[in-house]
């Protein structure tokens, strides 16, 4: 399927692009080029091939979540740098305290 100049134009026009002369001969035969190939592709009977959504089998690798006491709450407040009625206090994340 061959893609002209001028909608090579309009594709850069699209995505604001700026595009030269050489580059709108270029990708109008590179576009032409991949398109011809999905032509292709269409031709294949597929009938038989099942779906899938990766080409290798993937499973997930996942363990148990096992619950480590690494030290105590009043061991982490204390260590914070301010800390006000039991609770760590940071800096304003998305602005301005009210």
């Amino acid at each position: 399927m061959p893609i002209d100049k001028k909608q090579i134009e309009h594709l850069a026009d699209l995505a604001r692009l700026g595009v030269t002369e050489s580059e709108k001969e270029k990708y109008s035969e590179q576009i032409s080029d991949i398109l011809d190939y999905f032509d292709q592709l269409r031709e294949v009977d597929t009938k038989e091939v099942a779906p899938l959504a990766h080409v290798f089998e993937l499973s997930n690798i996942t363990r148990k979540d096992k619950n480590k006491k690494i030290c105590s709450p009043e061991e982490l407040i204390a260590e914070a740098p301010e800390t006000e009625k039991r609770q760590i206090k940071i800096k304003s994340v998305l602005g301005k305290k009210t």
